[in-house]
């Protein structure tokens, strides 16, 4: 599933919901249940968000989308003025990390926003 529980979410109409619990259990058209934190009254929905199999709606609760962010490899000084080849990666390197050309292209990754 890519929704988590305790998150909020928007259908295709900006109305925003919050995911209350996901039950495997139970019928395959209300295993996921939102709330509407507008008007506080619960909707259930597939496991995808989606309301209807067949069709498009506007109450369709969309999943979080994914962005790429490219990973290199990193430098940054030690305490001690010395330099040290970060085990993180430049995207998560203090400022100061200085980014390391090498012969190799970057590392793509999707992430949750």
């Amino acid at each position: 599933m890519k929704f988590k529980v305790g998150q909020v979410y928007k259908d295709r109409e900006g109305n925003e919901y919050r995911l209350i619990a996901f039950v495997p259990e139970a019928v395959e058209y209300s295993q996921a249940i939102f709330m509407d934190l507008k008007e506080l009254d619960m909707h259930w929905k597939y496991s995808d968000g989606a309301t209807h199999r067949l069709s498009l709606s506007n109450s369709d609760i969309l999943p979080p989308e994914k962005k790429t962010v490219k990973l290199y490899p990193a430098l940054f000084k030690n305490g001690d003025d010395s330099w040290a080849c970060s085990g993180a990666l430049y995207a998560e390197c203090p400022e100061y990390a200085i980014r390391l050309l090498t012969e190799y292209t970057a590392v793509v990754v999707e992430v949750d926003e």
